[in-house]
């Protein structure tokens, strides 16, 4: 029943059925799968938010002790922290001292979180590098006492800074052991970092992730955030402290300002330091919310161009066709051959109907016309190849080589034999196919007898690689080339005429390559000389090449500084071209 409907109901269900509720069923899907992968992209924001500034971190943390350990192997170091106070003023203490300050002033201006560092020896002397700062630092003293040279990282603390302003900062204070009694202590390093530049660096590398960063200590204090005020303090939202001091889950889903965040933790190695990452999973989403509504947009604006195409296309075709499927009764004469499938009763059935009958009207005309004229073609085809008979051709040749032979004309003779090949490959047995060892061989044959008509001024060279010795070409490929090179490169040349020939495999192609050191392509002054004519010789090869080969055939002409280089590119199938002949007879 369907087949037999009208063109019209059968566009509205196909629209239906196939374009408008697939798009739904499609539209409710992807906009499932993307709710799904825009909460998954919040936890993997949160996640790789942590990641990146807990590298960060970790990184600058590892320099800083890495600083620390140095000192413990560093000559001035320990000339600085075992110098007693009657050294304090010979050459030798003076100069390590003053290593130490260039050694740290290289830091403070490589590290611009780096506020001070404070060295003290044993017997009480100190050496301070940075910045002026004073603050309550006697119980970092003891605790790094207690770790016996491990380091020690404290948490947030405010110090005042050359006697006025105060900042907050972390700092690793570390007892230096003797390198040579490594218990034994001989002084302490106190390496401060300002809170503020320490979180901006932290934080650079990561302007592009959304959502924030910052890292407390494992009672719920800050130690590292963007607002200065809370450093030191306990964390504003009791949650998220109740959450590092007591709960080992990783994340925790926490409310603030109406919003919804995922909280991503991780402790830090080697501190007390636990590194958080926030992220409004809203903020994340709302793009969502446009996706959707871009999608309602489209679902309204398919449907309306749906419509606008089946009455567009109804007036532009149905119709159209509907009035073609009268107009074809009219030639609706002759015996078909050609027959279309019809399956239907519609208008396009019809059609099809009607074009049975058009095919077999063209059919019959074909017989009658196109037939005759190809069969006369082939008769007067015949009757120009029968006005040369091939055999007495080349009798005749043979017939004067041998007698040019036997009256010692020895040059005649072998002039005669290369012209009899020539006509031999010309002929071919009506073959346009041959090998490329043979089209070698023609082209040598030709290239004798050139240089025979006029002697030294021409010489040549010819090369091609034996592998594709059996790959067949299209015959005489090579013999326009050379016959241009002669005819035009060589003209009135003041020196003697070089041809180079080389044919040689390239991956799938064979490269042909007719290099002359001639006159090259004539230029606009040239072009108005009569004498510089240009023949039929290359439009008619190029011509043969399309034929033979379609575009995958190049013909080229390279850059030369002297005469012309021709280069031709021609296709190698996968069995060498022989397919090409498969249906040649050579009749």
């Amino acid at each position: 029943m369907i087949r037999n409907w009208g063109l019209k109901n059968k566009f509205v269900t196909v629209f239906l059925l196939l374009i408008t509720l697939p798009t739904l069923i499609i539209g409710c899907v992807i906009y499932y799968q993307t709710t799904t992968i825009f909460k998954q992209q919040a936890e993997n924001n949160a996640v790789g938010k942590l990641e990146k500034n807990e590298d960060n971190l970790t990184s600058i943390i590892r320099g800083i002790e890495n600083m620390s350990s140095y000192m413990i192997y560093e000559k001035n170091f320990r000339t600085f922290f075992t110098a007693t106070e009657e050294n304090l003023n010979q050459a030798e203490y003076k100069e390590a001292v003053a290593g130490i300050n260039g050694y740290f002033t290289f830091q403070l201006m490589s590290h611009s979180y780096i506020d001070s560092i404070l060295l003290i020896a044993n017997d009480g002397h100190v050496l301070e590098i940075g910045n002026r700062v004073i603050g309550d630092e006697v119980r970092l003293n003891q605790v790094a006492k207690d770790l016996e040279g491990a380091p020690y990282w404290s948490n947030t603390y405010r110090v005042v800074e050359n006697g006025a302003a105060k900042k907050n900062v972390v700092s690793l204070t570390r007892v230096i052991n003797d390198i040579n009694h490594i218990n034994e202590p001989i002084g302490m390093v106190r390496i401060r970092l300002d809170q503020s530049k320490l979180y901006k660096t932290i934080e650079n590398n990561t302007m592009n992730q959304p959502g924030d960063y910052f890292v407390l200590n494992k009672k719920g204090e800050v130690v590292l955030h963007q607002d200065p005020s809370l450093a030191g303090t306990p964390f504003p939202d009791p949650k998220i402290t109740d959450w590092i001091v007591n709960s080992k889950s990783r994340t925790l889903k926490a409310e603030a300002n109406q919003s919804d965040y995922l909280v991503v933790k991780r402790a830090i190695a080697g501190t007390d330091w636990v590194s958080i990452a926030m992220v409004n999973e809203g903020e994340v989403v709302k793009s969502l919310y446009n996706v959707r509504g871009l999608f309602v947009f489209m679902f309204f604006l398919l449907v309306v161009l749906g419509a606008i195409a089946f009455i567009g296309f109804y007036q532009s075709f149905i119709r159209r066709i509907v009035e073609l499927t009268k107009q074809t009764k009219q030639l609706g004469e002759g015996d078909f051959t050609a027959n279309v499938p019809v399956s239907s009763q519609d208008e396009i059935g019809k059609l099809g109907l009607r074009f049975n009958q058009m095919v077999t009207t063209i059919q019959k005309y074909i017989n009658q016309e196109y037939k005759l004229k190809i069969k006369q073609r082939e008769s007067e085809l015949k009757a120009l190849q029968s006005q040369i008979d091939p055999h007495f051709l080349y009798n005749t040749l043979d017939m004067i080589r041998w007698t040019a032979r036997l009256e010692k004309a020895m040059e005649t003779g072998q002039l005669i034999e290369r012209l009899s090949k020539i006509f031999r490959m010309n002929l071919n047995m009506g073959k346009m196919w041959v090998k490329v060892e043979e089209e070698v061989q023609y082209i040598q044959n030709y290239l004798e007898l050139q240089k025979s008509r006029i002697g030294n001024r021409l010489n040549y060279s010819i090369f091609y690689d034996d592998q594709i010795k059996d790959i067949y070409i299209i015959k005489q490929i090579l013999q326009p080339l050379v016959e241009n090179s002669i005819l035009h490169g060589f003209d009135d040349l003041p020196r003697q005429g070089v041809i180079r020939i080389r044919l040689f495999k390239v991956e799938k192609e064979i490269w042909m390559d007719v290099i002359d050191n001639g006159w090259g392509f004539p230029n606009e002054k040239q072009e108005q000389d009569p004498n510089r004519k240009s023949g039929y010789a290359l439009p008619n090869l190029i011509d043969r090449l399309e034929f033979a080969f379609g575009e995958e055939a190049k013909f080229e002409v390279v850059d030369s500084l002297v005469g012309t280089w021709i280069r031709l590119k021609l296709p190698i199938s996968e069995n060498d071209n022989s397919n090409l002949i498969s249906n040649e007879t050579g009749e």
